[in-house]
Parts: structure tokens; sequence; C-alpha cells
């Protein structure tokens, strides 16, 4: 377990909070739940490359959008533009900014009217819009879909991967294979 991320885990190594919109990955375990599976270069991380190479992922909002351990600090990470944020220096920082803001950092609202439409959202799930958000997707429980994570962020990696050199407000049509 990466020092930095000591003061969390090992008060609880690995959980789920605000009705599992934050998903805290646990550390030193094997399967599919945790850090070192997700952190597996043949699971998603490869299909960024560059964007998230020096970074540690331990944790996740209600859409699969991520937040991890880097140089500097504790990085937030767009999955659909590869855009990455500097948010805090150390753990405690993080865990009062989540706190602090946790509806729109987790995204709690969305996925509180999810679940009591729905049902509990399985472990290993996410939820994503119809839309991509950065194309205009609605943060809005009607329109959200149940996906599998890895398969979530493989998806928003190649939509990425699509779209990343074209300029701002370029006309895009996604190619989306089986």
């Amino acid at each position: 377990m990466p020092e930095p991320l000591w003061p969390l885990l090992s008060q609880k190594n690995g959980f789920y909070a605000f009705e599992s919109a934050l998903h805290i990955f646990p550390w030193g375990t094997d399967g599919k739940e945790g850090a070192a599976f997700w952190n597996g270069d043949d699971l998603w991380i490869k299909e960024y490359g560059e964007p998230v190479r020096d970074l540690t992922f331990f944790a996740e909002d209600a859409f699969g959008f991520q937040f991890a351990l880097g140089k500097n600090g504790f990085w937030s990470f767009d999955p659909e533009t590869a855009e990455r944020e500097l948010i805090c220096r150390n753990i405690a920082e993080w865990a009062s900014l989540i706190i602090e803001d946790f509806e729109f950092r987790t995204g709690f609202p969305v996925m509180h009217q999810w679940q009591q439409a729905n049902g509990q959202l399985p472990a290993g799930r996410r939820l994503a819009p119809a839309v991509p958000f950065f194309l205009g997707g609605e943060f809005d429980a009607r329109v959200m879909r149940m996906k599998d994570s890895v398969e979530l962020l493989r998806f928003r990696a190649d939509i990425y991967r699509q779209v990343k050199d074209l300029p701002d407000g370029a006309q895009i049509k996604l190619r989306i294979e089986p």
C-alpha cells in the first residue's frame, strides 16, 4: 500500500460510502475489487497511455471518474477526456474535500435517485449516461445505465482516443464496435 494512503486504508481497507457513490479500493487483496487488480496494465490503464502512467488509482465516484495518487499529491481523473487535476496534497485534505462537497465529488444525488428507482448497485458496477458527459450527457438518474466498471473505462478510453486530437467544436462521429 502506498504510504500516503495508509491513514485512510489502515482504518478501513476498501469500502463503499455515500450509498455506493464513492468506492475506495482495498489494498493487498486478490480479486476484482482490489487496487492491484484495478491498477494492472492489462485491465484498462494501457488504453489511456501517457495521461495515466504516473498515477495509482485508489477510488472512483458514482460514474467511474477516478481518484489517484501521483506526483505532488492527489488527483482527479476524467476518463472521458483523460484530463487530470491536482486536487490536494495529502489524504487528510482529500477526505475533507470529499466530505465537504460529497454531492458533487461523488455523484451522490444521482446514485441515490438511481438506487431508489432500481435497487442497490452491485459491486463492480458504475453509472453512465447514454451520451457521454463531455458531449452534453446529463447528470440525471433517469438517463443513467448500470455498467461494468472495467468495460465502462475501456469504452471511455476508446472514445478519448477517437477525439483527443480534434479541435474544440469539431463535429464528432463516434465509432462504437462490439
